[in-house]
């Protein structure tokens, strides 16, 4: 017998074209302001390194991560030109990485200032700051009170140099809550008591509120990645960007009062067909998906039936009249990624940031997804993939390897262990850009 040429790794395709597309609609909906993005949580779980590339060849100059270690590898990644801000600001022990990699902290407390303003002053040249104020939605920035204390003590605002004043919105995904008009009346009122500064206030929800909220600068997240950020969803310009796919490992039969999956928790109502795929929780699809989600075969929803484990998750194919075989392709994240979401009771920014513990990255153009495995015949030794997209440009990769004193693959040991070894070992992942080749994630 004869296999499809497939592998029992999962897939996740991410479209930087598209990425760079939904930049630009982002854009176009603010001319007055300048836009960043938002890359932390590794730009949502779809790498921040190939995704901070992909923005700054669109023209984007400002980035905003969590901690100071993000932004170390997004300086590795995009140069020394962009700015990245760091979102939950100075600490002690990350006093090495801000100052080394040029990041720009972001303030929420006196303390904080305090602390960046020592810093600064033994420092030839320290990075500049923002500076974040609460607004109403009791997390992180600086009281009334402290923006009070800090509107009067010129030294210490001169000595943490800040370049914006920044506030979040905590309710912007829903168009008419009262909040978001409360929030930026008291964003205008607080910021008015420090020196003129520039302004940012809008996430992606924000910029959809409209132009009051654009200020100077917004920062739009899930936007960028696809994702819907509010309540009225047709009105957003995003379009999708990731897909994680699956192989069909195997087809098999049960009968009517037969368990499946851990802890028996689906008994078959019927006698059924269930196809056994090869991603489970380890590859971003939630527990919670269990006997409760769907995934996609031949453009059809298919049930989730038993526990989601590890790294399978069984389906009910009976209803299905297109062929199941193994090899076929799976999807379980793409378009439908909000419709997911609500099944798992959970928001789509969850589901992109738990796909990001096992991938790796092969570069190529967008290509369809194809569940049928017999479309792609067994390759014959010596033969090109007909779909040049999906060949691996070895000689790319070789040169990539060798200017980082690595060996070329094929000869001799294998590749030496990145500062991300043992991350991303399980998913392939496919980025699809404009077939230009990026060094890995």
């Amino acid at each position: 017998m004869t296999l499809p040429p497939y592998s029992t790794r999962p897939t996740l395709r991410v479209d930087l074209a598209q990425v760079k597309a939904n930049y630009e609609a982002l854009k176009a909906l603010t001319p007055r302001a300048k836009v960043a993005a938002a890359v932390k949580a590794d730009a949502y779980g779809l790498g921040a390194e190939t995704i901070g590339r992909a923005l700054y060849g669109a023209g984007c100059r400002i980035f905003f991560v969590a901690t100071a270690g993000e932004g170390k590898l997004l300086r590795d990644a995009i140069g020394p030109n962009g700015a990245i801000y760091v979102l939950n600001g100075p600490a002690p022990r990350d006093k090495g990485a801000l100052l080394g990699a040029k990041l720009k902290p972001v303030i929420s407390s006196l303390e904080q200032a305090r602390y960046w303003a020592e810093i600064s002053r033994e420092t030839n040249e320290p990075p500049y700051t923002a500076i974040h104020i609460d607004t109403g939605m009791n997390r992180m920035g600086l009281t009334e009170e402290e923006v009070k204390t800090l509107s009067r003590d010129k030294d210490l605002w001169n000595a943490i140099t800040p370049e914006w004043i920044m506030s979040h919105l905590a309710c912007a995904s829903i168009t008419d809550h009262p909040m978001n008009a409360a929030q930026l009346q008291t964003f205008k009122r607080m910021a008015a008591t420090l020196p003129q500064t520039p302004l940012s206030l809008a996430n992606t929800a924000g910029i959809y509120l409209g132009k009051d909220y654009h200020f100077q600068l917004v920062r739009p997240g899930i936007g960028l990645y696809g994702g819907k950020a509010t309540d009225r969803p047709q009105k957003e310009e995003s379009q999708p960007v990731v897909k994680l796919l699956a192989p069909i490992l195997q087809v098999r039969y049960v009968k009517k009062g037969e368990a499946i999956g851990y802890n028996a928790t689906h008994i078959a109502d019927r006698d059924m067909r269930l196809a056994t795929v090869g991603a489970g929780y380890a590859d971003g699809i939630p527990v919670s998906l269990s006997n409760n989600g769907h995934a996609v075969i031949h453009d059809t929803p298919v049930p989730i039936v038993g526990r989601v484990s590890m790294d399978l998750t069984i389906l009910d194919t009976t209803d299905i009249a297109m062929p199941v075989q193994v090899g076929g392709v799976v999807e379980f994240l793409g378009d439908h990624l909000e419709e997911r979401a609500r099944e798992a009771g959970t928001i789509n920014y969850e589901l992109l940031v738990r796909l990001g513990q096992r991938v790796r990255p092969i570069i190529g153009n967008r290509a369809k997804v194809t569940t049928n495995p017999r479309v792609n015949p067994p390759l014959s030794p010596g033969q090109s993939h007909p779909d040049k997209s999906l060949r691996t440009n070895r000689s790319i990769r070789n040169a990539r390897n060798q200017s980082r004193g690595e060996p070329a693959r094929g000869q001799g040991q294998p590749r030496a262990a990145g500062p991300r070894s043992g991350l991303r070992t399980n998913v392939r992942t496919y980025r699809f850009s404009e077939g230009r080749s990026s060094p890995g994630r």
